[in-house]
């Protein structure tokens, strides 16, 4: 029923690069079916594309955190160049000229650390992509490796259950032999002998 396919080799699996999107493929790390199937594999090709979307994933998350970080200290320095623009104008603290010159300083390195971060962003989802596509292909060879011994297993042990059962029928049948002769013998020998001489001969012959 399936085809033979080398464990050692997950690029002998053909599928359609664009199957991720057209199939809306979830990210197979976070899938609960995946996880509860193929999350505590031994598979080496699964467990380093499993590995290598992980970091991959945690690294957007850590990008995010720290855009949101340095999006919050550029507003802090834009409220500070507003409240020092506001002393300075109004002939207040003009020593804070140089804080200001400081905060503008700050903002123009927060913006292109941002900057940076976000082109970093940009590209990681194009990536999370091909490591799922891979992730699934591993996937898919070794689920059909699966798929190919557990039907044999399978089958095999339909056919040992059915041999049971065809004992069990037997000896169920020979049970029913057994109680029928018991049965019809005790009866027999009651009418021929009488409930007495029958109790007599048992606790003679039996115990």
């Amino acid at each position: 029923m399936f085809a033979k396919f080398g464990e050692d080799n997950v690029n002998n699996i053909e599928l359609d690069e664009n199957i991720i999107l057209k199939n809306r493929v979830p990210i197979l790390v976070r899938d609960d079916e995946w996880i509860e199937l193929f999350g505590e594999t031994d598979d080496k090709n699964i467990k380093k594309y499993k590995k290598d979307l992980e970091e991959l994933l945690k690294e957007q998350k850590k990008i995010e955190r720290e855009i949101s970080h340095w999006n919050k200290e550029k507003l802090k320095c834009m409220r500070m160049i507003l409240g020092i623009s506001d002393a300075i104008n109004n002939g207040e603290k003009i020593e804070s000229a140089d804080l200001l010159d400081e905060y503008k300083e700050k903002i123009y390195w927060i913006n292109e650390t941002i900057d940076e971060l976000t082109f970093k962003l940009e590209t990681i989802p194009r990536d999370i992509r091909n490591l799922n596509y891979e992730l699934l292909k591993a996937t898919v060879n070794y689920g059909y490796i699966e798929l190919k011994d557990k039907e044999e297993k399978l089958s095999n042990i339909s056919s040992e259950l059915e041999d049971l059962r065809e004992r069990l029928r037997s000896i169920i049948n020979e049970k029913h032999d057994y109680e029928e002769w018991v049965n019809d013998t005790y009866t027999f020998l009651h009418r021929m002998l009488g409930s007495k001489e029958i109790e007599r001969l048992d606790r003679e012959i039996f115990e």
